[in-house]
């Protein structure tokens, strides 16, 4: 069953959606006089192609000015059309329909507008073209509105092209051709990208060099009349053509910093862990997805979650929510990659998938998602600014993968962390993100077996040292897990395994602190100790003991947290005492009026702790494109 849901509130903004103009608006002459309060130019003999260069939703005269750049001011946006309007089960840029009719509008929201402005005085016997540059006429595809209202392919790709990773496809012309009485109508167009921005097939030829290059993402259009086979010029095109630049639409992941979540996922057999997670979204009123048609619990791991967006009016944007596929599934067929769940439950209208992968059952437990997370936004005096966050990930993961987060530019290059001492290796057995009331608008949640062992040796030292942790769990094989601080303390296993986790933690702390410019005073411990285990050819890798409180569910101003399951200090969970304090009040400065975020636990030992995760792991979350991530005025 596929979830349902509506995001793009457009209200009086949506009239003029039904009246003709295509994905963003377009305006007539008194439209921009209404607009600027100017008398219009009379329109005359004019080479004028037109898009959403200024970004405000609207494709009209007001777009000419700077149209041929690309910059923090100037220059229009289009979407790569990867969801499923029409439910077909197909991606719309890979099948033939535009979903664009009497009875469906969906695709006025997902393709961008171009107008070739009409010039009734075009001499007899001109003709126009239009054209694309030759490195994107595989990525996108072009449809000219008819007399009767449909579109039609002209410019771009046909066929296959991209569709699940194929890289061949049939090519469609680069260039139309129009008649002068099209000339002198004007025309209307609409794009659509077939694919994002460093996927492993997005390459093409260059025209020049005959070798494979990689596609920028912008697209350059030319128009120009042609009379006696000559270039056709006026005063405002004295070479006879005129210019429009677009970009393809990144993809931005979503991370704890992402303003606002609609929905959190968990697949999870066990009812006392739905139990933890349910509380927490119902009382954030967020939706929660009790994901049953997958047989994969660990949710955050066989995907992660993200969008792409353009410009809207009225400071909205039209997108869609784009889910990233693990390359390997819970066994060694085809039926258990995690492609196939997305496939069936998350491509819908306004929602869809992507494949950076170049090969299926390729990579390990690093192209998990838990090793793939998004730094809070931050900016260094004199260095790099990541308004919208910046993409964190640990060690070993696809190259392919690697290289499709920096081709997205704004939330690029990535962070990368040494995470291959874990034995699951991820980054968010190590790390999490919470807001907090201080100039930089967050703080680094890290791990602490040194802060554990600080608070368990104090409380041996207060008589508590008999009081157990872990009380009646079982580990996986039956054993009783149970432990007293005394013990804990007595096991140098334990203490040399904890002590070693430190020193790669603060490794991994180093790093971030000489990227971000992180100070302690940004740092939050979060208590816990460490295991090992020694694997050959690969010596002692380590695990979290205590369920690993960092490894959290964050969303909205919410944390759903591992229950310690920590020792009984005067009656009460010592571990889970301390983390209410240090993360539910003003303690450590949280949330955004510093006085704590909302903190949730969910028993999650016997599901995903005693199988090497925790919370984190077994959940995941989404949310609608974000207006406030305005990617076009940070990606130059």
């Amino acid at each position: 069953m596929k979830l349902e849901r509506t995001w793009m509130g457009l209200g009086a903004a949506a009239s003029w959606l039904v009246l003709g103009c295509a994905a963003v608006g377009c305006s007539s002459d008194a439209d921009t006089v209404a607009a600027t309060g100017d008398e219009p130019v009379p329109v005359t003999d004019l080479i004028d192609v037109q898009v959403d260069t200024n970004r405000d939703g609207f494709v009209n005269d007001l777009d000419n000015e700077g149209e041929d750049v690309w910059d923090a001011a100037h220059g229009a946006a289009f979407l790569a059309n990867l969801d499923d309007d029409n439910l077909d089960g197909i991606r719309d840029a890979d099948d033939a329909v535009v979903n664009i009719d009497a009875m469906n509008q969906a695709d006025r929201y997902d393709l961008a507008t171009i107008l070739l402005k009409a010039s009734p005085d075009a001499p007899d016997g001109a003709t126009a073209w239009l054209t694309i540059d030759a490195l994107s006429m595989k990525h996108v595809r072009v449809f000219l509105k008819d007399a009767t209202g449909a579109f039609t392919l002209v410019l771009g790709s046909d066929g296959p092209c991209g569709a699940g990773g194929d890289g061949t496809c049939p090519f469609w012309n680069h260039a139309l051709e129009l008649s002068v009485e099209q000339l002198r109508a004007g025309s209307e167009l609409i794009i659509e990208g077939r694919r994002l921005v460093g996927l492993p097939d997005s390459t093409s030829v260059d025209p020049v060099t005959m070798q494979a290059s990689d596609w920028t993402g912008l697209v350059t259009l030319e128009y120009a009349v042609l009379k006696d086979g000559k270039p056709h010029t006026t005063a405002e095109s004295p070479e006879g053509i005129d210019r429009a630049v677009l970009r393809v639409a990144p993809w931005l992941m979503f991370g704890n910093s992402t303003p606002k979540f609609d929905t959190i996922f968990a697949n999870t057999p066990s009812p006392i862990f739905v139990q933890g997670i349910e509380a927490a979204t119902t009382a954030a009123g967020v939706n929660f997805w009790k994901v049953t048609n997958w047989q994969d619990h660990w949710t955050e791991d066989y995907f992660q979650t993200g969008f792409a967006s353009m410009p809207w009016a009225d400071g909205q944007v039209a997108g869609m929510r784009l889910a990233m596929p693990r390359p390997w599934g819970r066994s060694n067929t085809e039926a258990s990659l995690p492609v196939n769940w997305l496939k069936e439950s998350h491509l819908f209208g306004d929602s869809g998938y992507f494949v950076v992968y170049k090969k299926s059952f390729t990579g390990s437990t690093f192209d998990s998602h838990g090793n793939h997370d998004l730094f809070p936004p931050y900016a260094i005096d004199g260095g790099q600014s990541y308004p919208f966050g910046r993409i964190i990930h640990g060690s070993n993961i696809l190259p392919e993968t690697k290289k499709f987060y920096d081709a997205q530019l704004v939330q690029g290059p990535s962070l990368v962390v040494k995470t291959d001492w874990l034995i699951v290796g991820h980054v968010d057995e190590a790390f999490s993100y919470l807001p907090a009331n201080n100039a930089r608008g967050w703080k680094l949640m890290v791990g602490s077996p040194r802060l554990a062992k600080t608070m368990l040796e104090g409380w041996q030292k207060a008589g508590a040292g008999s009081a157990l942790m872990f009380e009646g769990k079982k580990w996986s094989n039956g054993k009783l897990a149970q432990l007293s601080i005394d013990e804990v303390l007595a096991d140098a296993d334990i203490m040399q395994w904890s002590q070693d986790a430190q020193a790669s933690i603060d490794a991994m702390v180093v790093t971030v602190k000489a990227e971000a410019g992180i100070t302690d005073e940004e740092i939050v411990e979060i208590p816990y100790l460490f295991e090992a285990e020694n694997y050959p050819g690969e010596g002692w890798l380590n695990v979290a003991l205590n369920p690993g409180t960092v490894n959290m569910r964050y969303f909205n101003g919410y944390a759903v947290i591992p229950d310690p399951f920590g020792p009984k200090i005067d009656g009460e969970d010592g571990f889970k005492k301390d983390l209410n304090d240090r993360l539910g009040t003003g303690v450590s400065g949280l949330g955004a009026d510093g006085k704590g975020i909302k903190v949730f636990y969910a028993d999650d030992w016997d599901m995903y702790h005693r199988l090497l995760g925790e919370v984190h792991c077994g959940s995941n979350f989404e949310g609608v494109p974000q207006p406030e991530m305005t990617w076009w005025k940070a990606m130059q």
